[in-house]
């Protein structure tokens, strides 16, 4: 079992924050003299029918007579000829503050740049959000980019001799679209729009910028979805050294036309759909030190051409369907060590990794491999490779992460292992799979529904983890998932999830632990989730969920953990949670109305209650029964009534966090009677009267804060170094 989520509060937007470095940066790295297939790091309208012409007419027939052509009415010459409209200047562009309107190249650059980023989606989020540490932009990306600033001070252009020539806005948005006008921008020469959420097709008007060097459309860290195939006329970009599409969604053929770019030293295609066969035409590339076309459905044998590759310094292959083995002409790649043979051999084909006679198992085993070569590699946890007991000389049983029970595979625990790749449908044929844990392991694509048919399946771990590796699985959650009627546990955390909760998870009977938060999951909350009366964690923070809990939760009496923070949710808190009486963590921050309700006050065994909202009302005095509580914090804005004098019964209290309200009255002195406080928070009410000098009683304080209010006298002296604020943010104390 995976540990407790971090208590830490994170932005939904803030969940981007991945430190990643610039995928064309990857040129520069010292040459990492090895090829692996089976590991690397990249390892990545109809047209109208036809009609007849109206004016075919039988070519025997005698020509009809045509009247005489009207003499032209004559004009006087008081009439003049009516006016062209006028042509209005771009809304931006036509801005003298933004370009000089003489420099009629530059004009048509910035129109360009324009329709680009009017397709752009969450606009500077990145850099509006403090809590990123993503690609460390200061400011909002998009605030320069309007008509009054000039066009080379926008961000991530650059501007030399009256024409743009860079476009780097590498992490700095949250989607778009490639749009066919950067095809007019012929004196670029670095186009970088690399982990920026594109979607859509590259279009073919690419091929017109004959004068760039680096085209880089890439996502190292899964946040770009571009589909559709390569544009052929990529091929007219010969003065290309550096090609970066990794980790998309294109499918497709490479196309041949790549074989012309033949200054070109780095090639990444890795991480696709891409299909077909390897063109030889890729030999050409004799510059090239970098290929990679790991992690796609290539079929075929390696070409021999790309033993024409001399100055090659990494190759990676993994992943595919390649078939044969290493030709002569490979040998001829001086640069890189000798390659292992067995990667490309079909291991389960061998009575040394599995008894031939045991049918179930060679199945299963040809499930692994389809997995396994679809990865990328090992990850950065280790310092050797944990598959490398996957070959066809050492028995399936010893493969790493591998359990196998009765002559079938009941566990795949490869936990940080891999540095990228696909969940395969030939996963689902593990038919009596128990555990499966991929997480951490930089996956990207969609969750086969295939994994459905598992029904063996207790634990389904397919999560980042927290601060360290993590997957970036696209798409909905299939609703296959909810056949898993034996399924214990489910953790998608941070992932990149979106589309609906599907209801079928609500068959799960024996479900007791499920994990959603921060993905970018939409519409409500489904009701019957509140079937799930086994289960004990629920977790459904920081998406985009939206509509009210459910009142059927309060049929989840074994829940001793609630966490539903952080998304577009609205509406009260139903009193029917008052029936959870297992609860120790209580975690609701959302947009709730309404007042709090008085049933919560039943949930007596509570250690942590966080409340957040738009609440009216008091705090139900009802409160006083939570005894056990150690941490409380209640943010509700428009709570009033005076400070709730029974909070001194709480005397297990380590926080106490009511900011950010409109509570009235003085703070009694019964407050100095908390001493395992630690974090006192009353800032930004309306407390009056002094500061109680029993507050100096409270020797395990250190974070104190009675900032904005009304408050007369000065923090006594034996208070006066604490901290204002806590050190673990707010919501992270309050867990």
């Amino acid at each position: 079992m995976p540990p407790e989520p971090p208590a830490q509060r994170v932005s939904k937007r803030a969940k981007l924050g991945i430190t990643a470095a610039s995928a064309a940066g990857a040129v520069g790295l010292a040459a990492v003299l090895a090829v692996t297939l089976d590991s690397g790091p990249d390892s990545e309208p109809a047209a109208p029918a036809s009609t007849a012409d109206p004016g075919l007419t039988d070519p025997t027939a005698p020509p009809e007579p045509q009247p005489e052509p009207e003499p032209p009415a004559p004009t006087t010459s008081n009439e003049t000829p009516e006016p062209e409209p006028p042509v209005r200047p771009h809304p931006v562009c036509g801005a003298e503050a933004v370009v000089d309107q003489s420099l009629t190249q530059l004009v048509a650059d910035c129109k360009a740049l324009w329709a680009f980023y009017s397709t752009l989606d969450g606009k500077g989020a990145l850099g509006n959000d403090p809590d990123t540490t993503l690609w460390n932009i200061d400011a909002d990306p998009a605030a320069a980019w309007n008509d009054t600033n000039p066009i080379k001070n926008w961000y991530g252009v650059t501007v030399i001799n009256g024409r743009v020539t860079r476009l780097e806005l590498e992490g700095a948005f949250e989607g778009g679209k490639l749009v066919p006008e950067l095809g007019n921008l012929t004196d670029l020469r670095v186009l970088n729009l690399s982990n920026t959420r594109l979607t859509g097709t590259i279009p073919s008007e690419l091929g017109s910028l004959s004068k760039l060097l680096v085209l880089n459309l890439g996502d190292s860290h899964g946040f770009n979805y571009l589909s559709g195939p390569i544009p052929p006329e990529l091929g007219n970009l010969t003065k290309l050294h550096v090609l970066d599409l990794r980790q998309n969604e294109i499918s497709g053929p490479i196309p041949p036309e790549l074989g012309n770019l033949t200054n070109l030293h780095t090639l990444y295609l890795g991480r696709n759909y891409l299909s077909g066969e390897i063109p030889p035409e890729l030999g050409n590339l004799t510059n090239l030190k970098i290929l990679s076309l790991s992690s796609n459905d290539l079929t075929g044998l390696i070409p021999q051409d790309l033993g024409n590759l001399t100055n090659l310094e990494e190759l990676y292959l993994a992943g595919n369907e390649l078939t044969g083995s290493i030709s002569s002409e490979l040998d001829k790649l001086i640069r890189l060590s000798k390659p292992r043979l067995s990667s490309i051999s079909h291991p389960c084909e061998s009575e040394i990794v599995v008894d031939q006679s045991l049918t179930q198992l060679v199945a299963d085993c040809e499930a692994l491999w389809a997995f396994y070569r679809a990865s990328g590699g090992r990850g950065h946890y280790y310092p050797d490779d944990p598959t490398e007991a996957w070959s066809n000389t050492n028995p399936i049983e010893n493969w790493y992460g591998v359990t196998i029970t009765d002559d079938r595979v009941t566990h795949l625990e490869l936990e940080l292992v891999f540095n990228g790749g696909r969940i395969v449908p030939e996963l689902g044929n593990l038919s009596e799979l128990q555990v499966l844990n991929l997480a951490g392991n930089g996956l990207y694509g969609r969750i086969p529904p295939e994994l459905g048919n598992l029904l063996d399946l207790q634990i389904l771990n397919l999560e980042s983890l927290y601060d360290c590796c993590y997957n970036y699985l696209s798409g909905g959650i299939p609703s296959e998932l909810g056949n898993l009627i034996n399924l214990r546990q489910i953790f998608l955390w941070f992932n990149n999830l979106s589309g609906s909760i599907p209801p079928e998870l609500g068959k799960l009977s024996n479900l007791q632990w499920l994990d959603l938060r921060q993905n970018n999951l939409s519409g409500s909350i489904p009701s019957e989730l509140g079937n799930l009366t086994n289960l004990e964690r629920l977790y459904l923070g920081q998406t985009s969920l939206s509509g009210s809990i459910p009142p059927e939760f309060g049929r989840l009496t074994n829940l001793h953990t609630m966490v539903i923070e952080l998304n577009d949710l609205t509406g009260s808190i139903p009193p029917e949670l008052g029936n959870l009486t297992n609860l120790k963590r209580l975690v609701l921050s959302d947009g709730f109305t309404g007042f709090i309700p008085l049933e919560i006050a039943n949930l007596t065994d509570l250690e942590s209650l966080y409340l957040e909202g738009e609440f009216t009302g008091p705090i139900p005095p009802e409160f006083a029964n939570l005894t056990n509580l150690h941490r409380l914090c209640i943010e509700g804005y428009n709570l009033s009534g005076s400070f709730p004098n029974w909070v001194s019964n709480l005397t297990n209290l380590e926080v106490l966090d009511l900011t950010n309200n409109n509570l009235t009255g003085t703070i009694p002195p019964e407050i100095g009677e908390l001493t395992n406080l630690n974090i006192l928070m009353l800032g930004y009410n309306n407390f009056t009267g002094s500061i109680p000098p029993e507050l100096t009683r409270l020797t395990n304080l250190y974070v104190l804060n009675l900032e904005g209010n009304d408050l007369a006298g000065s923090i006594p002296p034996e208070l006066a170094d604490l901290q204002p604020y806590p050190r673990h943010g707010r919501l992270g104390n309050c867990y």
